[in-house]
C-alpha cells in the first residue's frame, strides 16, 4: 500500500502526446498515478481548439471537472456543452467522446480507479 504524499503543481508533470489513434491534439499528464496512489489516479487532460478524444468505452467510470476552456462530451448518444465549473460521471462501460470546440484549451481534471491505468 502506497503511503507517501505527494504534493505538487500540475503544470510540473510532464505531458504526454495521447497517441494519435485516440485522439487528436490532446495530452495528459499523470498526476497522480500509478505506484502514486492505491485506488484513484488523477490525470490532467488539455486539448487544444479543434481537438478531439474519439469515442470509445471501458468497464471503469471516470469523474471529470472542467477547469477552462468550452466543448462538447458525448456519453451514450448524447451531447453535453461543458464550460469551467462542469462536472461529470460517466459510468462504466458508457460510450463517451470529448470535442473542444473552443478558441482556447479545454483542460479538464479525470479522476479514474486504478483498474483504468494503462
Amino acid at each position: 500500500m502506497v503511503c507517501k504524499p505527494k504534493v505538487v503543481k500540475w503544470d510540473e508533470v510532464e505531458a504526454k502526446e495521447v497517441p494519435r489513434e485516440v485522439a487528436t491534439k490532446t495530452t495528459i499528464r499523470w498526476v497522480i498515478g500509478p505506484g502514486e496512489a492505491p485506488t484513484f489516479y488523477l490525470r490532467v487532460f488539455e486539448v487544444e481548439p479543434g481537438g478531439e478524444i474519439f469515442e470509445h468505452s471501458h468497464p471503469w467510470e471516470h469523474e471529470i471537472f472542467v477547469l477552462n476552456g468550452k466543448g462538447i462530451v458525448r456519453i451514450n448518444g448524447e451531447e453535453y456543452e461543458v464550460g469551467p465549473g462542469t462536472v461529470l460521471y460517466i459510468p462504466p462501460c458508457s460510450k463517451h467522446y470529448y470535442k473542444n470546440t473552443g478558441d482556447e484549451v479545454l483542460r479538464f481534471i479525470c479522476i479514474i480507479p486504478k483498474e483504468g491505468a494503462k
